[in-house]
């Protein structure tokens, strides 16, 4: 007749079936751990990044604020070297051309005072 599952097939399929079992469970625990560890190694160096970012902002707001700085003070600087330069200027040019004229008329007349050499 008809025989059903023999109870020795039973055991050694239910025996597989539970080393099947343990297997997939292990490899789910060991997928589980890495992934562990790769979450970990991303928090570690995102904290890391987060850091580097953190101070490299630091620096910049420093260096635009130094930056304002230097460019009010060149802005100062440049507004006085203007109305210094205007100033000497005008009195310096007048007493340059008046130095030349001076210098032109004193060679004129030294050239026609002195006799010429034979």
């Amino acid at each position: 007749g008809v025989t059903g599952p023999r109870p020795g097939d039973e055991k050694q399929s239910a025996a597989e079936l539970d080393l099947v079992l343990q297997r997939h469970q292990n490899l789910q625990e060991k997928l589980a751990e890495e992934m562990l560890g790769l979450a970990r190694s991303l928090k570690t160096n995102t904290l890391a990044a987060q850091s580097v970012i953190k101070k490299d902002n630091q620096t910049l707001s420093h260096s635009l604020k130094m930056a304002d700085q230097n460019l009010e003070k060149l802005k100062t600087e440049s507004e006085r070297l203007e109305q210094h330069t205007q100033k000497s200027v005008n009195w310096l040019l007048w007493a340059m051309l008046i130095v030349v004229c001076f210098i032109f008329i004193s060679m004129i007349l030294f050239i026609r005072i002195m006799p010429k050499l034979k």
